[in-house]
């Protein structure tokens, strides 16, 4: 995507801040950094950032965004505006660019994931001026897992908000005076673009935090921080934090005195009289407390960007009144088909597993002794169609040592190429969460460059049929689930190779068999994939087998031949057993892989 648009002959107009520059061939921005080549607008700073650290998110400043996490900060030379107290006035209002070094956006989403960075920072100087660099970062973060992060004045373009939209997830946003003369004047800015652009970055869904530095003389009155407190609020709601950060001497402001605390405290004051939830006072030392807004209670506090005090409940919500915290905290994968696959209810899912264990006890089925179980292969039907089969191969694989279960199914609903990894932070079930295992998923995510995230893909019951029985056999690992779409089973095996080197990862591959013929077809052509999962022989299944899971079956099978593992048929069936209805059927398989001890 381009930020820029043809203008009178050879100029073009940057289309990535509201300066909108007219900018003539060889020359650049107000920012310094956005270069009219004659064909084009070239982002001369694009994969040469000037500051790379590592902070807590709390720094930016933000407090209701992934609290106590890392975040990756980063930021450039160039700005497009001229702020006389800017603190780092050494890159912000430098147009050097160090090319010593190129980062790609690969190079930098690997950084933050080495690091166990839970998002990427845009900040330092004015992100926009480099959101070309931003926008491939941002996508590659997102597809591993990671959020980003805006630290900004606030003056992107229309084109760069509407851009932002999914995207990026947060932002911490300037709001310097509200006095326009000293915005256009004293920053190089415009108010009430800036107070348009706050209000977008809402209507698009973007959390943000606002912060104020007070400078003594420039913006302190009681009536100019008034007027940003109520514009706070009822503009971009109560709920949004405010953050009044305390001023001290540099850049070209070196005559002016430190903000006092009595200062910070009388614009706190102003900020609550106004109906504002979440003020916060810093850069001075001072512990600042998150109260839940229904209670009262303290739910976090902190010093500086250390947490003293943490009580909240599962990281969202006040452990006294259950109220949620406002805010972006950590995400889980939400159940799907509760109600429609298995029932919502935990109590009867218990009734119902019981119900398979007394069939299997008192059924001829003899299980194999003196075995090492390394995978399953399970159906993923309704409970009541295919819940039996699937319960026979739990039933023989507990094992204590396991930390964690690989989880692979097909997409039924959503078509991509490749495979989606899960990177939410937990697993809902009806009967409680499963934690995700988010660092091993980065390792699969650095390693096998065909998968990635796609929140879309996993709303899939090939994979969520599962978690009620992983959650019951494997109750203290955590789970990693993968949904593919189109892609070779030779890519698959690559990761169930990966998986089954480690002794602490068991592999789940869920699939059905024959779909929707009359029984007889249905076993005739179910027979050749339960002979070849007997067998472990790719070509028999190559003769017809018909399965939904094909690709993780063959992946599965093309793995376990190579390092010398066994297989054992543990249950067929078809939907008839359940509907006695042999007109239109649907295949179920379960099977175990083993090692003999």
């Amino acid at each position: 995507m381009k930020f820029y648009k043809q203008s009178k002959g050879d100029k073009l107009i940057c289309t990535l801040c509201q300066h909108y520059c007219n900018i003539d061939v060889g020359k650049t921005g107000i920012c310094g950094v956005n270069k009219n080549t004659g064909e084009r607008i070239e982002c001369l700073v694009y994969g040469y950032p000037a500051v790379i650290n590592i902070d807590p998110v709390e720094k930016k400043p933000l407090y209701h965004f992934l609290p106590q996490t890392k975040t990756l900060s980063l930021g450039t030379v160039g700005c497009n505006f001229k702020c006389s107290f800017c603190q780092n006035h050494g890159i912000s209002q430098e147009h050097t660019i160090n090319k010593e070094k190129y980062y790609s956006p690969q190079d930098i989403v690997l950084i933050a994931l080495n690091n166990r960075c839970e998002s990427i920072s845009y900040t330092y100087n004015e992100p926009t001026i480099f959101y070309p660099y931003i926008r491939d970062i941002a996508t590659i973060a997102h597809q591993n897992g990671l959020k980003n992060i805006f630290v900004t004045n606030g003056f992107e373009s229309i084109e760069v908000l509407n851009d932002m939209k999914g995207l990026i997830d947060g932002a911490n946003v300037d709001l310097k005076s509200f006095d326009s003369k000293y915005y256009k004047k004293e920053l190089g800015g415009d108010l009430e673009k800036l107070k348009n652009n706050l209000k977008l970055f809402k209507q698009l869904g973007i959390w943000i935090e606002v912060t104020t530095l007070i400078i003594p003389t420039i913006n302190d009155s009681d009536e100019e921080l008034r007027k940003i407190a109520t514009f706070i609020n009822d503009e971009l709601g109560n709920t949004t934090p405010w953050h009044l950060s305390a001023f001290h001497p540099d850049y070209k402001l070196l005559d002016i005195p430190r903000t006092s605390t009595d200062l910070l405290q009388t614009a706190y004051n102003i900020g609550k009289t106004a109906g504002l939830s979440y003020v916060y006072m810093g850069n001075a030392g001072l512990p600042n407390e998150t109260c839940c807004r229904s209670c009262g209670e303290v739910l976090l506090e902190r010093i500086t960007y250390k947490t003293t005090k943490n009580n909240l409940s599962n990281g969202v919500s006040c452990k006294k009144c259950t109220s949620l915290l406002d805010g972006v905290f950590h995400t889980k994968r939400d159940m799907g088909f509760a109600g429609s696959f298995y029932s919502k209810n935990c109590d009867e899912i218990k009734k119902q597993f019981a119900h398979f264990d007394l069939m299997l006890k008192n059924s001829d089925f003899k299980p194999p002794i003196n075995i090492l179980p390394k995978a399953i292969i399970v159906p993923h039907a309704g409970y009541i169609y295919s819940g039996f089969s699937a319960n026979v191969a739990y039933s023989l694989v507990t094992n204590p040592k396991t930390k964690r279960v690989l989880l692979i199914g097909p997409s039924h609903r959503v078509a991509f190429n490749g495979a989606s990894l899960a990177m939410f932070d937990r697993y809902s079930t009806v009967c409680g969460e499963i934690k995700i295992d988010l660092d091993y998923g980065k390792k699969l995510l650095n390693n096998f460059p065909f998968i990635n995230f796609n929140k879309d893909a996993h709303l899939e019951h090939s994979t969520e049929t599962q978690s009620l029985f992983i959650k019951r056999t494997f109750p203290n690992a955590k789970i990693v689930e993968i949904v593919y779409g189109r892609i070779e089973h030779q890519e698959l095996a690559k990761v169930i190779d990966f998986a089954l080197n480690d002794n602490e990862t068991f592999v789940v591959i869920s699939t059905d068999l024959s779909h929707f013929y009359d029984k007889a077809k249905a076993m005739r052509l179910d027979s050749i994939c339960l002979e070849a999962v007997a067998k472990l022989d790719l070509d028999i299944w190559n003769k017809g087998c018909e399965a939904c899971g094909r690709v993780g079956v063959k992946a599965l099978i093309e793995v376990v031949l190579n390092k010398g593992f066994k297989s054992r048929l543990l249950d067929y069936r078809t939907s008839a057993d359940a509907t006695k209805d042999d007109s239109r059927v649907v295949g179920y398989l379960s099977a175990i892989i083993y090692q003999n001890m």
